[in-house]
């Protein structure tokens, strides 16, 4: 992984910085080598920006050896984080309200801006869409509760916004994005689809072809993250795309034109998947069945972070081609998302079954 990362994160880019004149900024970055990490670094160092990490040294340690690193651990110890000053600050580690005040406590006279990366998660209601920044927040049924879970997950990133809005009045930015995709993704919910595609063969596709899809690109979100900072700009957005909608049979046919395969679109009834036990989101990748009652959760109104401050997004082709370049490169073949291939022939052979059954009544 660390050779990859490094392949999608270069730092060579002197012979631009120095037609540029730009004001160096000191960003602290709380975690940092996880996914949207290494691709905030790139952003920044792109621009020229000194960049110091600070998290526990575990998770692909060997990144970014040329930046100042603080070894520490926000549960506990944050003392390598005492007297130091930063221009801005981004949180990209915060998930239990508790330790985000911890070293809230500590750093809110050390910057004048903070980012703090949240969710969409944090909507109390998503049975409509469009749902925007001033929309409801759900909420913790015990606050002490620090087990994160499907259910509690947006509750507590709900909490720890609260916490940033209370130690860093008027100098914090909280951006809540949607499924954010594209290359060092360690979940796998996107991927499946473009590298399923490429196998080809029968591919079982769940629901509705017409089903909205909203992400973004890692990319596109890091540049307008850098971006945001530079601006010294504040508030709440949603970020999430493609600015115009994209559906579940677009996504696969975008992907088709990146394979020699052949392959067949078999698109399986909702109430058959479920009936087989079939569970959405992680099993079939951004499916969300018609039991979530969610359809705002790919339906979030991001015109805010669009039209009045410039959020953009690539083609998704583009997407798609980084995503298998980066996926050839990959050491662990393991994935996290999508369905075994044996399951997915076997649920293809029932549901041509059930389909023949239901003709001869």
């Amino acid at each position: 992984m660390a050779t990859t990362a490094r392949k999608y994160a270069s730092t060579s880019h002197s012979e631009r910085l120095s037609k540029m004149k730009v004001t160096i900024l000191k960003v602290l970055i709380l975690g940092g080598t996880n996914f949207l990490g290494p691709h905030l670094i790139h952003e920044l160092q792109e621009h020229g920006h000194e960049v110091t990490l600070f998290n526990r040294g575990i998770q692909n340690p060997s990144l970014f050896s040329t930046i100042e690193h603080l070894q520490g651990n926000r549960d506990g110890d944050l003392k390598a984080l005492e007297g130091r000053q930063w221009d801005a600050i981004i949180d990209t580690s915060g998930y239990l309200p508790r330790i985000v005040e911890d070293s809230s406590k500590i750093l809110a006279e050390a910057t004048n801006h903070y980012t703090f990366i949240s969710s969409i998660s944090v909507y109390e209601d998503f049975s409509k869409p469009n749902i925007d920044e001033d929309s409801p927040l759900a909420k913790l049924s015990d606050e002490k509760n620090e087990e994160i879970t499907e259910k509690t997950y947006g509750a507590l990133k709900a909490s720890c916004e609260d916490v940033i809005s209370r130690y860093f009045p008027n100098k914090f930015l909280i951006i809540r994005p949607g499924l954010i995709v594209g290359p060092l993704d360690p979940t796998d919910r996107f991927t499946y689809w473009p590298v399923r595609v490429m196998e080809g063969g029968n591919i079982l596709a769940p629901g509705q072809p017409t089903q909205n899809l909203q992400f973004i690109d890692v990319r596109d979100l890091a540049k307008w993250i850098v971006l945001m900072i530079e601006r010294q700009a504040t508030g709440i957005y949603n970020a999430t795309g493609p600015e115009i909608s994209i559906t579940f049979e677009q996504l696969i046919e975008e992907c088709q034109k990146f394979s020699n395969n052949e392959a067949l679109i078999q698109w399986v009834d909702e109430d058959f998947l479920i009936k087989n036990g079939i569970e959405d989101w992680v099993e079939i990748p951004l499916w969300l069945s018609y039991k979530r009652n969610m359809p705002g959760f790919l339906n979030i109104n991001a015109q805010k972070a669009i039209k009045k401050t410039g959020l953009t997004f690539r083609p998704l082709s583009e997407t798609i081609a980084s995503i298998l370049a980066w996926n050839s490169l990959r050491e662990n073949t393991n994935r996290k998302a999508g369905l075994d291939r044996e399951k997915e022939k076997e649920l293809l052979r029932l549901w041509e079954q059930s389909k023949e059954n239901n003709f001869e009544l």
